[in-house]
């Protein structure tokens, strides 16, 4: 992400955030809801990042296709990819918690997640430039595979960039081979650990 880039997205994240904060759709939170929301969100999170670990699993070891009675060349690692996506959404959402914040419009919550990443984290280097990139990354992924419909209406208005990496993601969801998609379902799944690892450090301290 280049410095023009980063530079748009916080002042959208300002007109966005400062918006949803004067309708009160982004609220603070009680210490008592702090310690709920973080806890749930982060319960959330772990369970994803479970959950793609065990799929990830299923899709490469023998020893587990057998034990589910799958036909060996069965594999999700497309699933592996809506899974790690998730434990990142929910990791944020249990950073904003811990800060005493909770989004509570529901639609577009995608994008605003996004928004308010940038506005109560980034822009003030609450935490590093890039672990906003890779949830940015996972976002970009869960445009082609999950189907959201805040991402769809967001798609009209980006930039070739991203229809050019858009391109690619289709093409990496229809026509690469299973080991291709491996490997992206790995490198996913660690970028999945790391970012949720760097977010409970920030929690735990």
């Amino acid at each position: 992400m280049d410095q023009k880039e980063f530079e748009k997205r916080i002042r959208d994240a300002d007109t966005v955030i400062l918006k949803l904060l004067k309708e009160n759709k982004v609220i603070m939170l009680s210490e008592q809801e702090k310690i709920k929301f973080v806890e749930f969100y982060r319960k959330q999170a772990n369970l994803s990042l479970i959950t793609a670990d065990i799929l990830y699993n299923i899709s490469t070891e023998k020893l587990a296709k057998n034990y589910h009675k799958l036909n060996e060349n069965y594999e999700c690692f497309l699933w592996v990819l809506n899974a790690y996506y998730y434990s990142m959404f929910y990791a944020v959402h249990s950073l904003l918690a811990y800060k005493g914040k909770r989004i509570v419009e529901k639609q577009g919550i995608h994008q605003l997640t996004a928004h308010a990443f940038v506005y109560f984290f980034i822009k003030n280097n609450f935490i590093a430039k890039e672990l906003f990139e890779q949830f940015i990354e996972s976002q970009n992924t869960a445009v082609e595979l999950l189907n959201i419909d805040d991402f769809r209406k967001k798609a009209i208005d980006l930039t070739s960039k991203y229809f050019y990496e858009t391109e690619k993601r289709s093409k990496f969801t229809y026509e690469t081979n299973e080991e291709i998609k491996q490997k992206h379902a790995n490198t996913s799944l660690l970028r999945a650990k790391e970012f949720l690892g760097e977010i409970e450090k920030i929690i735990e301290k």
